[in-house]
């Protein structure tokens, strides 16, 4: 089996793939990366926590520049509270996209698909592990299949060894990933999806807001998929 580098963003899908990959690879990597985002600090703990539990080596890696576009760009993630939306309004279209937008880190995905690549490239070569998956998708055009496929076709060309994204939840919802969670025996009730997380509790779960798009998902997708949510959140979401 390869060797393998998960991009760890500390939710419920990057941590899916984190389980996946021990599962399935030889060697593990856990790759997280910082650009000044509200949950910065949540997130490396949570990366730490899972890095621990599964024994996987971690890298923290900083981009000041994407900080300071993400600032120039005006996303709420890096500046101000992030929109709050409901149940409903998470299946009108419309304002999917506007809250998409609003969260938009610019050319995200992109910028941290190199960065593993680097890594990989300068390693022997191997795969990037990505979270995308099919509701996201639906909102996020670089958390889609034929994104995966046509940045495949430039790291044949962009590195000296074979490095290639695997999107192992591609076609996938947030039920699908907490299926999935529940049968890799996930400790997801340390993960973090929140973009504007409240710290933590004292046994070291995340607490979430439970009012942003991101707490909204998570909660739906776990009580439809498993029937069970164990997150921990200040304001439950309603559905």
């Amino acid at each position: 089996m390869k060797r393998a580098v998960v991009l760890f963003s500390g939710g419920l899908d990057s941590t899916a793939c984190l389980y996946w990959a021990k599962k399935n690879y030889k060697e593990v990597i856990m790759l997280t990366v910082n650009y000044g985002s509200n949950e910065e600090k949540v997130t490396n703990k949570v990366a730490e926590f899972f890095s621990k539990e599964l024994n996987v080596p971690l890298k923290i890696i900083k981009l000041n520049f994407l900080e300071e576009f993400s600032k120039l760009a005006g996303t709420t993630l890096v500046r101000g509270e992030t929109p709050r939306v409901t149940a409903e309004e998470l299946e009108n279209v419309e304002r999917a996209k506007e809250t998409a937008k609003a969260v938009w880190v610019p050319a995200r995905n992109l910028v941290l698909i190199s960065v593993a690549a680097s890594l990989l490239d300068a390693m022997g070569g191997g795969d990037i592990i990505v979270g995308f998956n099919a509701e996201e998708g639906v909102t996020f055009p670089d958390n889609t299949q034929d994104f995966v496929e046509r940045i495949n076709k430039a790291l044949e060309l962009a590195t000296m060894n074979p490095v290639k994204v695997i999107a192992p939840l591609i076609n996938m919802d947030k039920r699908g990933i907490a299926k999935l969670l529940k049968e890799l025996n996930a400790k997801y009730e340390y993960s973090n999806s929140c973009y504007m997380p409240q710290g933590f509790t004292e046994d070291g779960k995340p607490i979430h807001c439970g009012q942003c798009e991101s707490c909204v998902r998570r909660h739906r997708g776990l009580i439809k998929g498993i029937g069970e949510d164990k997150t921990v959140y200040l304001v439950p979401p309603k559905l």
